[in-house]
């Protein structure tokens, strides 16, 4: 009878991400939450607190996952999947891009005190901490990418919900980006992750995790 939205007696009538689906109305609960479910639910709900500060960074990372699922819903499924264990996200599990644009060799990360800093490393000016995440890379070419490619840069500390992120930085050819460190950061760990994003933005790399700091 074609796509329709809306009621029509007991079928309900919808779409998502331009497909669109029939489906029964839903049945209030009658009985207590059971135990497993209950635990599902907690699951979930870490889950989702861990991700949702970044939004942003998802949508990129996982634009084009699948036909069906991609940006937030996508780097969900992926996450509660395999970066999960005992109702808890696991740093170094967590992927915050997927695709199949190349990495650049030789990425790494170290935490530095920028020049102008005081001894106990915080800016004389407004003390805001003056401390960097240098991330470095090899700016040589690489098959398959473009010298214009961006880094996409994450220092993240979930108990806070601070994310300090940099989705479309450096170009790939040069071979270093800088993220401030916040003060508010100071003396927290904080996990590190990085990938690149295509030119024409069609595509983006696998994101890599670069280590716990704390600044």
């Amino acid at each position: 009878m074609g796509a329709f939205s809306g009621t029509i007696g007991p079928v309900v009538g919808s779409s998502r991400n331009g497909v669109p689906y029939i489906k029964g109305k839903g049945k209030p609960r009658s009985g207590p939450v059971g135990e497993t479910e209950a635990a599902n639910m907690k699951r979930f709900a870490a889950g989702h607190a861990w991700l949702k500060p970044l939004l942003p960074l998802l949508r990129v990372g996982f634009k084009g996952y699948s036909q069906t699922t991609y940006g937030y819903n996508a780097a969900k499924s992926y996450n509660f999947k395999y970066a999960m264990e005992n109702g808890q996200m696991i740093p170094a599990r967590v992927k915050l891009s997927s695709g199949d644009l190349p990495l650049s060799e030789n990425l790494t990360v170290t935490l530095e005190t920028n020049p102008g800093a005081n001894a106990n490393g915080t800016a004389q000016a407004n003390n805001i901490l003056d401390r960097s995440l240098r991330f470095s890379w090899s700016a040589d070419y690489i098959e398959g990418a473009s010298n214009k490619d961006q880094i996409m840069v994450l220092a993240y500390h979930p108990e806070s919900g601070t994310a300090l992120q940099e989705i479309h930085g450096t170009f790939r050819e040069s071979g270093e980006q800088r993220l401030r460190v916040t003060s508010d950061l100071a003396g927290k760990t904080i996990y590190v992750y990085a990938a690149f994003v295509a030119a024409d933005r069609s595509r983006q790399s696998d994101s890599v995790f670069l280590g716990e700091y704390r600044p």
